[in-house]
């Protein structure tokens, strides 16, 4: 298991709410949750990783529907730190563009 280290971490808090933002604002903010999202998830903070994927969710609504966030937050919701990694190995920051709807 690796170390938590939260310094480590981007700094980020609840003030993403994607409301009232530019578009590319939101696009970077969105970008920014997933990043922290799947580092956490890599270092086995899984709470870091929650609050990190609730942001990105908040942020972009229509991921909300998405099978492999879904799955996600199942395996981090029951504190699954192994599924949490399998799972985040098949998500890409760089097809999330495509998930978007």
């Amino acid at each position: 298991m690796l170390s938590e280290n939260p310094s480590s971490l981007p700094a980020w808090g609840s003030s993403f709410s994607g409301k009232g933002s530019s578009f590319g604002d939101q696009v970077r903010q969105r970008n920014q949750m997933a990043t922290v999202m799947l580092m956490a998830i890599k270092r086995c903070n899984l709470d870091t990783a929650k609050r990190a994927l609730s942001a990105l969710l908040n942020i972009e609504k229509s991921l909300c529907s998405n099978a492999l966030l879904i799955n996600i937050n199942d395996a981090l919701v029951s504190s699954d730190s192994e599924k949490a990694q399998l799972l985040a190995s098949q998500f890409s920051i760089d097809t999330m563009d495509s998930l978007v709807h």
